[in-house]
């Protein structure tokens, strides 16, 4: 590696000096031509830009896609694995012929509705089966697709690991314990429990001063610049903590910060290690801020469908494995389902149903037409589930045995998406 290294510095430097030739020879006049300390700074520039700024803009470079959550894998370069275990099975497909648990139509019509709005993965689960799995082109169960902000509620599972190992001492510990730069700072008596209920108060990256659209801007630092930390250390105080609600990034990534430091741990080996491998995962991958950087925690893990299934299925079991071994602690799952006064409707990094809103916003000032649609309320009183970008969703029911997985691009503008059609659809035909 180390050759390959240099064998890249010696590249690079003969392509500067090239380059810093060629534009002297280019612009050449009568005592104009660049003197060695001049090329050797040439040099030095374009040898510190590529160390420091190539993997920010490269991924500058794809952000256009973006919008509809289609970035290339080059885009998530450079990440880091995710350690799977030896594959636990995988929970049995429903034999063709056997009794259905579901209405076949109502199966169909869910799965139509999911499949024209561009999905990549569309599966239910029932009373121990998979009763339905349906792909786009070219994926299947263990295709490893973003899973957009899901990664958030692992980072609300693994603080659960984290405090029963005396890791972290309290969920009501202040910040500035394990984020010693904010020692002496008002954002150091944020709670973690503040952070874990996204009520920490930090500001939107949306309400950057410096456009959020621009390279330098928090907003664009956050998704994708080179040092993730000291960009979420830049966030400020908007609103008095846990007095305002807002589904915020910063929030995530600082909670995903916490772990490292309280643990010892970076969020990917942690991840691996207490929750990927015992749970019979394959291995995943997440995005680093820089070769040999820091993990960017609270969006776009890359992961099968199947283990999502695998993730829903020990929260609806109250953490408990298929076996019926405890993985989680005990109780936790029910700490994490538990909202808070600013949004009963979210625990842990993770959405509920306590109370029925029609246009659901991830913030206060979120303007109503962009909030997430529900035709109605519910079905059954227990639904919760994973929420991320792009329509991307997991309701899981533990009343009915049910999950049900859509995975996928953002659907197209005149397709619309309702959240509550799908989980109504099956939970009213469950026979």
């Amino acid at each position: 590696m180390k050759g390959s290294k240099a064998m890249k510095t010696r590249l690079t430097l003969a392509a500067a000096t090239l380059l810093a030739l060629g534009v002297a020879a280019a612009q050449e006049q009568p005592n104009t031509q660049m003197t060695p300390e001049e090329i050797q700074a040439k040099v030095d520039w374009v040898n510190d830009v590529e160390a420091q700024e190539f993997q920010f803009w490269r991924r500058w470079r794809d952000q256009p896609e973006q919008s509809g959550f289609r970035q290339p894998q080059t885009w998530y370069n450079p990440m880091i694995l995710v350690d799977g275990g030896i594959s636990q099975p995988f929970f049995p497909s429903a034999d063709p012929g056997e009794p259905a648990t579901i209405d076949p139509d109502a199966v169909a019509a869910a799965a139509a509705y999911a499949m024209e709005r561009d999905t990549q993965a569309f599966m239910i689960y029932h009373r121990g089966k998979i009763r339905h799995a349906e792909y786009m082109e070219g994926f299947h169960e263990s295709s490893p697709i973003s899973s957009h902000s899901w990664v958030k509620t692992l980072h609300g599972i693994l603080a659960g690991f984290a405090v029963a190992d005396g890791d972290i001492g309290s969920l009501d510990d202040p910040v500035e314990k394990y984020i010693e730069e904010w020692k002496g700072d008002p954002r150091g008596q944020i709670t973690v429990r503040q952070v874990l209920l996204n009520t920490t108060g930090l500001e939107l990256p949306f309400g950057d001063r410096r456009g959020g659209l621009q390279p330098y801007s928090k907003m664009m630092q956050l998704v994708e610049g080179t040092d993730i930390y000291g960009t979420v250390l830049s966030f400020g105080l908007a609103e008095e903590p846990g007095t305002t609600f807002a589904h915020n990034n910063p929030n995530t990534q600082l909670a995903g910060m916490i772990l490292h430091r309280a643990t010892g741990r970076n969020f990917a080996h942690y991840l691996g290690e207490k929750l990927w491998r015992p749970m019979g995962g394959q291995r995943g991958a997440m995005r680093l801020d820089g070769v040999d950087g820091n993990v960017i925690s609270y969006c776009c893990f890359l992961a099968a469908p199947s283990d999502w299934i695998r993730v829903a299925h020990l929260l609806m079991n109250d953490g408990r494995l298929p076996d019926g071994s405890q993985l989680l602690p005990d109780g936790w799952v029910d700490e994490m389902l538990t909202g808070s006064e600013p949004n009963p409707n979210y625990g842990f990094q993770i959405w509920t149903d306590t109370v029925y809103v029609e246009r659901r916003p991830y913030f206060p000032s979120m303007p109503p037409q962009f909030g997430n649609y529900h035709s109605e309320p519910f079905e059954i009183d227990d639904l919760f589930y994973l929420d991320g970008g792009g329509k991307v969703r997991v309701w899981i029911s533990p009343k009915l045995d049910l999950i049900v997985l859509r995975m996928g691009y953002t659907p197209p503008r005149d397709k619309g998406f309702d959240e509550a059609y799908i989980p109504n659809l099956i939970i009213r035909g469950i026979l």
